[in-house]
């Protein structure tokens, strides 16, 4: 498996992934205007402050990731998303230690994320890797905040 950076050809399979991986977890993914965000990631992740990511495992894409400037020296954590044949094996892991790299080498000094209390093995991952929960939500969608200092 290697990480790199999205290419404007693998915009269908990583729509595929996220709107599979969401429904099934009982999501719709054309809530927030995710589709839109997918669509044109390639224009909205750009360095030097954001970027979006694939796992490709021997030209199919597992699994994603993204960074976006959020407010000031905060970034934002986006689209974490494994394939479920791919879950369990480090995809996750990789894909954020990546973003990470990343978000330290643009100048940034924490990592804010918000996540549905659903995606628990992603819950584990974040705390695992030393976020803090700042707050839990109230809906669905957006259940917990969380934040990292780098």
């Amino acid at each position: 498996m290697r990480i790199r950076a999205l290419e404007k050809g693998d915009v269908d399979a990583v729509i595929d992934l996220v709107t599979t991986t969401l429904a099934s977890f009982g999501f719709s993914a054309n809530v927030g205007g995710l589709r839109d965000d997918l669509e044109h990631a390639s224009e909205r992740y750009r360095a030097p402050h954001a970027g979006f990511w694939v796992a490709d495992r021997e030209g199919a894409i597992v699994g994603t990731c993204a960074i976006r400037p959020k407010e000031g020296a905060t970034c934002e954590l986006k689209r974490l998303y494994v394939r479920a044949d791919a879950r369990g094996g480090g995809v996750g892991q990789s894909l954020y230690e990546h973003a990470e790299r990343f978000a330290r080498a643009a100048g940034y000094e924490r990592i804010w994320l918000d996540s549905s209390r659903r995606f628990t093995a992603a819950r584990r991952l974040y705390e695992r890797n030393g976020f803090v929960l700042l707050e839990e939500l109230d809906n669905d969608w957006e259940d917990n905040a969380y934040e990292k200092r780098l």
